[in-house]
């Protein structure tokens, strides 16, 4: 019963797992067709407007699936509109093989991008009139009506561009298309006219409901036209300054990223030049760290992340170069891990500059008060104690340039007598005590 029990939970994580996975392909997929962030510089206008194509493409591609489809919904209860019905397959195709033949020449080409921007706009516009018209003109009442909504959904679609020379085109047309179709599809003023003469049909029509109507209309689409147009003025406006902010962020990043170079070039001069003797003894001094790491109890992610700090110099080199990256948040992602990294650089050599002033001083007996309370108060913490006496302890035994190597009895005495003093007396007594152990390390590698 146990069994079957672990086996059911073990179950449901595993369908919940693909569960999870099959939610994040599908947000994967929606970015990718829909969304906007997809590898676009925001700067480059030519790029934009190509990545918008691209989207509104797939939505045109989506309405002239529901097009078709609401067309052959209405086919089964009007034998008349089967015709349409069939027609609509190839001008939706034929649509969408332009549009996807103009934006296939890429963001260079900006007149073939242009030229899809158009073409989309005024299908979607002509497309809903077309629809409106037939809908209207049909046997089914509760649809007369549904075709006029599109007339909007055209234009929202068209504000998507955020172009206002485009919309002032698309707003010319529609005012003259729409005011037709309301005189001679929404009501059919001839008709209306053919019952009565020409001054009394004046007189009676612009008291009439049908008038009304047709002025509730127009003053709600100048409406809706008016909301669209203030919105994609506000959109062009921050979008710029947005352009602006980003070109400056680049121009301090571009300067920041020089100055900082500069700084690693100088400071990490020679962080690349060791030999085999010194990246063995760099070898030797992070496995010394793991070993007090764990003596003093630390956590394994610290004792790990102590001994990634304690070759740092060793196996890591600080490069600014961009040029693998495209996209701009990768650049700054990239500046950002580099200068941390150069920072982290710079603060292990620091560690070893000062292992090697205090041995040699020390050695050279000019370890005055003031040489000693100055480099305690340097990177004194708890984590670069641990690497500074492992730092020393291989210095000590190793040759140097103004030393002979000590074996591990002198070593220990100059520690008791005179290293001591710059150590925190846990990280110091722990060391002493298991100081076999550190011996053994060093005589093995």
């Amino acid at each position: 019963m146990l069994k079957s029990s672990i086996e059911g939970d073990i179950l449901g994580i595993l369908k919940f797992k693909d569960k999870i996975k099959g939610k994040i392909k599908n947000t994967s997929f929606f970015k990718d067709k829909f969304g906007f962030e997809s590898g676009i510089d925001i700067t480059n206008d030519n790029q934009v407007l190509y990545r918008k194509n691209f989207v509104i493409k797939n939505i045109i591609f989506v309405s002239n699936l529901i097009f078709t489809f609401l067309f052959t919904l209405i086919s089964f209860g009007d034998s008349s509109n089967w015709l349409l019905t069939l027609l609509l397959f190839p001008v939706t195709f034929f649509v969408n093989y332009s549009l996807t033949k103009f934006i296939k020449k890429g963001p260079e080409d900006k007149m073939s991008q242009t030229i899809a921007m158009y073409f989309a706009s005024f299908y979607m516009f002509l497309i809903s009139i077309i629809i409106y018209f037939k809908l209207k003109n049909g046997s089914q009442d509760f649809l007369k009506e549904c075709g006029y909504i599109l007339i909007y959904y055209s234009l929202a679609i068209t504000a998507f561009y955020q172009d206002k020379k485009l919309l002032k085109n698309v707003y010319t047309w529609l005012f003259i298309i729409v005011t037709i179709i309301h005189f001679t599809i929404t009501y059919n003023i001839l008709e209306l006219s053919q019952s009565t003469d020409i001054i009394t049909f004046i007189t009676t029509f612009f008291t009439s409901n049908e008038f009304k109507d047709i002025l509730m209309r127009t003053i709600l689409l100048a409406l809706f036209c008016l909301v669209l147009y203030v919105y994609v003025t506000m959109a062009i406006y921050m979008q710029e300054e947005r352009k602006k902010e980003l070109n400056k962020r680049r121009k301090v990043q571009e300067d920041f990223t020089n100055v900082v170079t500069k700084i690693f070039d100088v400071t990490l001069s020679d962080s690349n030049s060791f030999n085999e003797e010194e990246r063995r003894n760099a070898n030797i001094v992070s496995l010394m760290t793991k070993k007090l790491s764990s003596l003093l109890s630390l956590e394994p992610k610290k004792c790990e992340d102590l001994v990634k700090f304690s070759k740092i110099h060793i196996e890591k080199s600080v490069s600014f170069d961009n040029s693998c990256f495209e996209n701009e948040d990768e650049k700054f992602e990239n500046l950002r891990q580099q200068t941390e990294l150069g920072s982290t650089l710079i603060s292990r050599l620091q560690l070893t500059r000062k292992s090697e002033d205090i041995v040699r001083s020390v050695l050279e007996g000019s370890d005055t008060p003031e040489f000693i309370a100055r480099q305690r108060e340097i990177l004194n913490n708890i984590d670069s104690q641990i690497v500074l006496i492992c730092d020393i302890y291989v210095i000590l035994r190793s040759v140097q340039s103004y030393k002979k190597a000590f074996n591990h009895k002198n070593t220990m005495n100059y520690f008791e007598t005179k290293f001591k003093i710059f150590f925190d007396p846990v990280v110091y007594d722990r060391f002493y005590r298991f100081s076999s152990d550190f011996e053994l390390i060093y005589d093995e590698n």
